[in-house]
């Protein structure tokens, strides 16, 4: 029932917000709403991507300031979107020949666009986890992603958190593609 008066209210600006927490409610994948672009009058969600595996795409090429990047799947986008907390919306389409996700605060900046999907937090595949950012097998004794991989140490991380088994390169990234 939600899903079918989301869709009828579609058309009508008024009811447009209320239409995607409608649809962000719906099972997967009538949760998405198709040919919606949310730009940045909707709240971009700037934040650290390189964790998740983020190297590409991203706003002016700093994958640790962005909120965007170069995603493999529409799934991407939903499983870091569900692993931000300040994730409320996500974007999936085309720019500039590659598909990419965008995260915003807020849909503010809901406008239609043919060929994009975008969707509430909520709206991701059944089954899927949030992931922590960079290798999990690494944060074993107090160790994390914060304490190891934070730009703030620099380019190599911090350099308390390495020995000859754990490295930057080893940690800070994860160990699934996105």
């Amino acid at each position: 029932m939600a899903t079918s008066l989301c869709t009828s209210w579609r058309s009508t600006s008024l009811f447009a917000g209320l239409c995607l927490l409608c649809l962000a409610r719906a099972d997967w994948p009538a949760c998405q709403e198709q040919n919606t672009v949310m730009r940045n009058a909707g709240r971009a969600l700037f934040t650290n991507l390189q964790g998740f595996g983020a190297t590409v795409g991203c706003f002016q090429d700093d994958c640790q300031n962005t909120d965007k990047f170069v995603a493999s799947s529409i799934e991407s986008c939903t499983k870091v979107c569900q692993s931000l907390p300040e994730c409320e919306f996500w974007t999936w389409g085309q720019e500039e020949g590659e598909q990419k996700c965008w995260f915003r605060l807020g849909d503010d900046g809901r406008e239609a666009g043919e060929g994009w999907i975008s969707g509430g937090r909520s709206c991701y595949p059944p089954g899927q986890k949030a992931v922590v950012m960079g290798n999990n097998n690494c944060w074993v004794e107090g160790f994390n992603y914060d304490t190891c991989c934070d730009p703030k140490f620099g380019p190599s991380g911090n350099s308390q958190c390495w020995d000859g088994n754990f490295n930057y390169d080893r940690c800070c990234f994860p160990t699934d593609e996105l």
